[in-house]
């Protein structure tokens, strides 16, 4: 997990790999961080995450309730096929506004 540069007023968290029970609390300190600076518009590229946990999944609604807490949002990029696909079976793609990559999911109109 990386912080990519800013996009606008959205901060980028590029995650690779697995996301998982190791990498959950990191990702939850990351969204706790960025919302303490301000940066309640939050994008989480998945370009490169090849797996997703349940806890993984918590953390997305913790950052989606967080940010929408404070005037923001959450926001994923280019989630793979068995992240979509995991997301689909919870529900979350309904909750979670999912953009084909990054520029896109900066560039999308906000209220």
């Amino acid at each position: 997990m990386r912080r990519s540069e800013d996009c606008g007023v959205w901060a980028v968290v590029v995650l690779t790999g697995e996301v998982d029970l190791f990498l959950a609390p990191v990702l939850r300190d990351a969204v706790d961080t960025l919302i303490v600076e301000g940066r309640a518009r939050i994008v989480l590229d998945l370009e490169q995450v090849y797996f997703m946990d349940s806890s993984a999944l918590g953390v997305l609604v913790y950052g989606l309730r967080r940010t929408g807490a404070t005037g923001g949002t959450l926001r994923l990029a280019a989630p793979g096929e068995q992240v979509r696909r995991l997301l689909e079976l919870t529900g979350l793609d309904t909750a979670i506004e999912i953009f084909p990559y990054a520029t896109a999911a900066c560039e999308a109109p906000w209220p």
